[in-house]
């Protein structure tokens, strides 16, 4: 219970950062408000939750191998096996992402991607598009295998049906995104990156398809932006 109280500490720490920060700003503080932002969520989230994760481990006397598979045995196989379910996810859920919006657009419900997508489309800076860049490529798919598919996951395997441990942090894993319309994508997506995981009992293989599967969307946003709505965990 300690573990998952400081990792609320850590949502709450960011959400008094974002406070402050906004507050800064509209005092004349010179940084942009979606810069500030991403930088709050890797300092206090991403960082916040691989130091809260460190210390659960030490205290346990845990490796990272042991809790999470992580180690370097198979890593060409492990990233081939990755790469492989991040093309075939990044198919799956552009078509049904695709579908899901002429859903939604035969409902008069609006349609609209991520805001992180928003920003990183809109972003002036480069070092914003840098920042969005690392955090989709490298601190997100850490962080957030870490969570769903190594904590989450595995906690919830102790204790319910395994059926019920995939589809239910996988649906967590849709809400956290917060878009309609990239909910049923990611969530199907969060399946696939689950079973890699139990396929290969190494956390490196679902971070390496999180990771392939962000960045072909940042290439598709960067140099054909009009071919696909982005789905971006």
């Amino acid at each position: 219970m300690r573990f998952f109280a400081m990792l609320l500490l850590c949502l709450g720490m960011a959400g008094i950062a974002g406070y402050w920060l906004n507050k800064a700003i509209d005092a004349g503080f010179p940084m942009d408000e979606k810069t500030g932002l991403i930088m709050i969520n890797i300092l206090f989230l991403d960082v916040g939750i691989l130091f809260v994760t460190w210390m659960f481990l030490k205290e346990n006397a845990l490796s990272w191998k042991d809790a999470f598979g992580l180690c370097s045995e198979n890593l060409m196989s492990i990233a081939l096996m990755g790469a492989l379910t991040a093309v075939a996810g990044f198919f799956m859920a552009a078509m049904v992402g695709a579908l899901v919006a002429n859903v939604l657009e035969a409902m008069n419900i609006e349609v609209s991607t991520q805001e992180v997508v928003n920003t990183f489309q809109n972003a002036e800076h480069p070092a914003q598009k840098l920042l969005l860049a690392l955090m989709a490529v490298i601190f997100a798919p850490f962080v957030e295998e870490l969570m769903f598919r190594g904590v989450l996951f595995t906690a919830l395997k102790q204790y319910l049906p395994r059926w019920i441990a995939i589809w239910g942090s996988a649906l967590f894993f849709g809400l956290v995104h917060v878009n309609v319309m990239s909910f049923i994508p990611l969530t199907l997506l969060a399946v696939l990156l689950t079973r890699l995981y139990e396929r290969t009992s190494n956390l490196w293989a679902p971070i390496f398809a999180h990771a392939i599967f962000n960045s072909i969307n940042l290439g598709l946003m960067l140099w054909l932006p009009e071919l696909i709505e982005t789905q971006t965990p």
